[in-house]
């Protein structure tokens, strides 16, 4: 089933809020850190990789195999997503330089893999969709990424639209025409205040029903998950998703393929 949590936006560091131990993932756990004044964080990946995205904000990022990198972003709405893979066996440590939000997917590994800055110009953008569900997709980490597990990126709706439509599903290993991967959306909305929307997730089983707002995150372990948002309002999200094997492949609903 279906999982829904809300992020406290709270100042300090939040490692694994969401994990395989309290949620129904598998792999993923995700992080999280805000802070509006100078904060440090220094860790080690041990037997996972971990992909760092910035939200907002200015962090300075340095590890053992790369140069001190600058990531900085003006925010989820005004532009490309600027990023930061490291592989299991990596010590890093992450300065923030202003005001910064910043969340983390990681997953055990397998495999030998190298540190990846992601700057804003490398991320893979694309427009989805039409009518009333068009929205735009930054890609992160694709399925050809070098890395373990992960594959990850971000969504903002159209004003007033709808995503992951026609509704399509990615848990049942059977390639080319469908993969086994669970995920998870973080989502934000546009003006915070006033804006949400609704996620469903679905299949012959299970059916249920989440409001969305500004923090909250959503676990997709399987089914088909469309998102519907209010009008007059944008909505982010980041996605993240895992499996045993790394292509990937969404198998659409029947009952919808002449929409896609």
């Amino acid at each position: 089933m279906a999982l829904r949590f809300r992020i406290q936006k709270k100042e300090g560091f939040q490692k694994k809020i969401v994990t395989p131990e309290n949620s129904d993932l598998k792999f993923l756990s995700f992080s999280y850190c805000f802070s509006s004044s100078p904060l440090t964080i220094e860790e080690n990946t041990g037997n996972e990789e971990w992909l760092w995205v910035l939200l907002s904000g200015k962090v300075k990022v340095e590890t053992e195999k790369i140069p001190v990198i600058t990531m900085e972003r003006k925010g989820i709405f005004e532009d490309n997503p600027v990023s930061i893979y490291l592989p299991p066996d990596t010590k890093y440590i992450i300065q923030f330089q202003q005001p910064s939000e910043i969340i983390a997917v990681s997953a055990i590994a397998d495999g030998n893999f190298s540190p990846v800055f992601i700057p804003q110009s490398k991320v893979k953008n694309q427009r989805a969709g039409k009518l009333n569900y068009q929205r735009s997709i930054a890609n992160i980490v694709t399925q050809d990424f070098p890395a373990s597990k992960i594959i990850a990126g971000e969504t903002v709706h159209d004003t007033g639209h709808w995503s992951c439509f026609p509704p399509h599903k990615h848990d049942t290993d059977n390639m080319p025409e469908e993969s086994k991967h669970e995920e998870l959306y973080f989502f934000k909305c546009q003006p915070e205040k006033t804006g949400f929307g609704m996620m469903r997730v679905y299949d012959e089983s299970n059916d249920q029903a989440f409001p969305i707002l500004t923090n909250d995150l959503i676990t997709i372990p399987n089914g088909y998950h469309p998102v519907g948002l209010i009008p007059e309002h944008k909505l982010y999200y980041f996605w993240a998703l895992a499996g045993e094997k790394r292509p990937f492949q969404r198998h659409t609903h029947p009952d919808y393929v002449q929409y896609e």
